[in-house]
């Protein structure tokens, strides 16, 4: 089981990774970063943890035909932000928070590896 640091040395290592954090959804903090964050990272972190309440809220958590927030993906000119929400062990959860570049990556191929890597970051 590799350590939270190695983890976040193997979201560094994904093509285009500028930053990646683990954010708490309930309070929007940022419990532990890797990379370097522009100014407005901790703002967009939790703005994207808003995302994930309220996401959840509409989605009716438990609700016959709702369904588990998995991913939520922001796409600008010249980013591309990805939240996957960490299983919820502790209150209301995680965000593994990822800024990309958007220039140098293909969208559905940093979903697809982040997500799979995300599934151990907490392990």
């Amino acid at each position: 089981m590799p350590s939270l640091a190695e983890s976040f040395n193997e979201v560094m290592a994904v093509e285009g990774v500028r930053v990646a954090a683990l954010v708490d959804i309930a309070t929007g903090m940022i419990v532990r970063s890797a990379g370097e964050p522009a100014g407005d990272f901790p703002a967009a972190a939790a703005s994207m943890a808003g995302e994930a309440r309220a996401a959840r809220t509409m989605l009716g958590r438990g609700r016959a035909g709702g369904g588990d927030l998995d991913e939520i993906a922001l796409v600008a000119s010249g980013r591309l932000l990805l939240s996957t929400v960490l299983s919820p062990r502790f209150g209301e959860g995680l965000l593994l928070f990822v800024d990309l570049d958007r220039a140098r990556v293909n969208m559905a191929l940093a979903s697809l590896q982040i997500g799979r890597l995300a599934a151990g970051i907490l392990a």
